[in-house]
């Protein structure tokens, strides 16, 4: 009774709860008609371009009427699919009451008549609603380009102005005059500020910024709780396994709370309404003092100075200390300065202040910048012998320094030139990039170590997986390197999205390059967006699975209980497999979007390519189905092709997998079986005929002979009987008598064996009976015939006797002997 009761009461709970969110959702607005909405998209788009034309426009600005534009855009979009699937189903409502050519047509009532003149109509009608959307839709991306355009061009003019030098005299003469209204006016918005005290906090909801102090103090006791625990001087650190895992730990819980209690610092002081200029000067002393903590966390947590165990980079002492110090007076002074700068530029009339600040910023930050780009910074330990290079990064970290130190320096010049927007532009974009780039670095070694350690066998994560999988428990899991990979891809959108930002790059016209990508772009009347192609790969990729499992059931499950032969099965499950592949590209075909209507014309203008590039594919894959149809050669078929001889293994979709007898794989196109010819010893069966041919001595008994080799070969247990050994003699030579014996097997792979063991056989028999003497017969070897003979042929001359008779006094008797000339 109590379950039925609580479960009564969580009901009339849900009613309540429904019945309230109904009674509050407001009432529709009646929607307006369509031509209202064309005239209001009309004038907004007009609006628009009439100010973008107007001069004196800002980028702040631009921006705005951009989203104004999008909106309109966006709406058109949608009224355009709403009348594209109405125009749709009123096309399929009226293709049923299309008049039939022909005179034998039975006549149309007037009622057929008047409902196609309706669905006519009602497709004239969002017919041409689509157009006009059409048209806004073109309009507003005509005015998205143009004013992407003129943010860039106002963006380049404003880097490219130029102020006064601080060369010229005119400068130092108006400096001293602005430095002391700059001073009075920030110390009178300074005492105005101090006198309203905090009699503006009033007016203000303090709830956000204690919820913002409220959380601040809790990530301050779990950092602290954190970092003793699993930070570098924790209880619960394995060096070598979770380094830069404390590393990351403890660079966070140095910085995130300096960095939340500075958000927080700041959100009180901007509610108080601090009067111009220290209402920018306050967000803009958070942001730099942000800047600076994570400067101090990063070399504090990466660098380590005096703990070279926990050093992120492979750096010596010498060189950690030296880029630590680099980097951290760099931005202290750097901060300073530029706190200093732009609380005395933002003024009135500052064109001196900015000409000689910017230069002062520019020749400090340079020169400061210097040391740690320079090689003594970037000097890696190595160890005796290695190969890596001596320095971080290799040649490409040292030919990008050397740029970096150039455009740093360049400022300097840019600054006497005038050109002090710019300078700092660079100073500031460079910096920016260095730091993101860094923490993206970071970000990718801290989750590569947390996945690694997620997956050890050791660990809780790891063990649950290896289960879940169903592995031993040592083995390796491969899932962490794809995790990887995926948060990599992220990372690296997220840096081609912030870099371009802090080089003041109109990232909204990447944005909406992408964002149209996303959408689709129309290839002859079919749409392809990256969602389609994404879904279309998934769709393929789950279909092949499928296949592969199919074809796995089918191979080890279903066929091996069917009486049929191996070549069969083979047959089967290559059958399946091209199935399979054919499901799957159709299947992917419909989720990319592709009307099968359209597919013929797509496929027909890109016949041409598809018959040059793809030619030798398409030739091979039918060939590969004619082979399974036609079934000239199968699986287990003893052939000889190209020079190729050995047993088909596997007919795959492009080519056919060959062993040979030196167990080496031959992979043969499919379509060489058709255009060569092909010897197929076990076309229709297995058996295969022996030759062995032998000569014996002329006084060899014929009868004898004959009945040697009968006995020999039927007394082989793999010879078969039926059909019979087959002797022939064949001819008296003079060297002696032929014979040949021809045996047939039942198995090609008998062959070898057969062969081998008639041999003994016979050899042993012959010896027996005597025909033939094992006995080895000696060979004499006489060296120097040729010359002997034409010495013997020829006519000596007088000296050459007498020279011969002094030869034959001193001869040795060797016949092999050469005679002397």
């Amino acid at each position: 009774m109590r379950s039925l009761a609580r479960f009564t009461l969580f009901v009339l709970l849900l009613a309540g709860i429904a019945v309230t969110a109904v009674a509050q959702t407001p009432p529709q607005q009646p929607q307006r008609p369509f031509g209202q909405l064309i005239d209001l998209w009309t004038r907004q788009l007009d609006r628009i371009a009439t100010r973008t034309e107007q001069a004196g426009l800002l980028p702040a600005e631009i921006d705005v009427l951009r989203d104004q534009t999008t909106d309109v855009r966006a709406a058109a979009l949608a009224a355009a699919a709403l009348a594209r699937s109405d125009l749709a189903d009123t096309k399929k409502l009226l293709a049923p009451l299309e008049i039939k050519p022909g005179t034998d047509a039975p006549p149309e009532t007037d009622a057929v008549k008047a409902e196609r003149e309706r669905l006519t109509s009602q497709a004239t009608l969002n017919e041409s609603r689509m157009k006009q959307c059409e048209v806004v839709i073109a309009r507003a991306d005509q005015l998205l380009e143009r004013m992407t355009k003129l943010r860039s061009d106002l963006v380049f003019q404003n880097l490219m102005r130029r102020d006064p030098s601080p060369l010229s005299s005119d400068v130092w003469i108006k400096i001293g005059p602005q430095l002391a209204a700059a001073v009075n006016g920030l110390a009178s918005a300074t005492a105005t500020w101090f006198g309203n005290g905090l009699a503006p906090l009033r007016n203000q909801d303090l709830l956000p910024p204690a919820l913002w102090a409220a959380v601040t103090i809790f990530l301050w006791w779990l950092g602290r709780v954190l970092r003793r625990r699993f930070g570098r001087d924790g209880t619960h650190v394995d060096l070598q396994q979770y380094r830069t895992i404390a590393t990351a730990i403890d660079g966070v819980g140095l910085v995130l709370v300096p960095v939340l209690a500075v958000l927080l610092v700041s959100k009180l002081l901007q509610a108080t309404a601090p009067p111009a200029p220290l209402d920018q000067l306050v967000p803009d002393t958070a942001i730099r003092l942000i800047w600076l903590l994570l400067v101090f966390g990063l070399t504090a947590a990466g660098l380590s100075p005096g703990r070279p165990e926990w050093r992120f980079l492979p750096l010596t002492n010498d060189s950690a200390q030296h880029l630590s110090h680099s980097l951290r007076r760099l931005m202290v002074v750097g901060v300073l300065l530029d706190l200093v700068y732009v609380a005395l530029s933002r003024g009135g009339d500052s064109s001196s202040i900015v000409a000689v600040g910017a230069l002062v910023l520019a020749t400090t930050v340079a020169l400061l910048a210097l040391p740690a780009l320079s090689n003594r910074s970037w000097q890696a330990a190595r160890p005796e012998g290695s190969d890596l290079p001596a320095m971080i990064g290799g040649t490409w970290w040292s030919v990008t320094r050397l740029v970096l130190s150039a455009v740093v320096l360049s400022s300097i010049a840019f600054a006497l030139a005038g050109y002090a927007t710019l300078a700092s532009h660079l100073h500031s974009a460079i910096s920016a990039t260095c730091l993101l780039i860094a923490v993206a670095l970071l970000l990718h070694q801290l989750a590569s170590d947390l996945l690694e350690a997620a997956a050890a066998p050791n660990t809780p994560s790891g063990a649950w997986a290896r289960r879940r999988l169903g592995l031993p428990t040592d083995a390796k899991v491969r899932g962490q390197y794809l995790l990887l990979l995926l948060f990599d891809v992220a990372l690296v959108i997220l840096l081609a999205i912030a870099i371009p930002i802090t080089w003041n790059v109109d990232i909204d016209a990447i944005l909406d390059g992408f964002g149209q990508l996303l959408r689709g772009v129309k290839i002859g009347g079919v749409t392809i967006s990256l969602g389609n192609v994404g879904m279309a790969i998934m769709a393929f990729a789950v279909c092949m699975l499928l296949a592969r499992l199919i074809r796995s059931i089918v191979r080890d499950r279903v066929l091996p209980t069917v009486d049929t032969p191996l070549p069969l099965r083979q047959s089967i499950d290559a059958g399946l497999n091209y199935i399979g592949v054919i499901v799957a590209i159709l299947i992917a075909i419909g989720a990319l979007g592709v009307d099968f209507t359209n597919l013929a014309i797509v496929l027909g203008a890109l016949s041409v390519g598809i018959g040059l590039g793809l030619q030798n594919i398409a030739n091979n894959v039918m060939s590969g189905v004619i082979l399974l149809i036609e079934r000239p050669i199968k699986a287990g078929d003893w052939i000889v092709v190209s020079g190729h001889e050995g047993f088909v293994r596997r007919i795959n979709i492009r080519a056919t997998e060959i062993e040979t007898f030196q167990r080496t794989h031959v992979i043969v196109p499919n379509s060489v079986f058709l255009q060569n010819p092909v010897v197929n010893r076990t076309y229709s069966d297995t058996s295969s005929r022996i030759e062995i041919k032998l000569t014996v001595p002329l006084g060899t008994d014929v009868a004898v002979m004959e009945s040697m080799l009968r006995e020999a070969a039927l007394g082989h247990a793999r010879v078969l009987r039926v059909p019979a050994p087959v002797i022939r003699f064949v001819k008296v030579a003079p060297s002696g008598l032929d014979f040949e014996l021809f045996v047939f097997v039942a198995r090609l792979e008998d062959r070898q064996i057969v062969i081998n063991d008639l041999n003994r056989a016979l050899l042993a028999k012959l010896i027996e009976q005597k025909i033939i003497d094992p006995a080895p017969v000696p060979e004499f070897k006489v060296r120097g015939l040729d010359r002997l003979g034409v010495l013997l042929h020829a006519d000596p001359e007088p000296d050459t006797r007498a020279a011969g008779k002094d030869g034959s006094a001193e001869g040795t008797g060797d016949a092999g002997a050469a005679p002397k000339a």
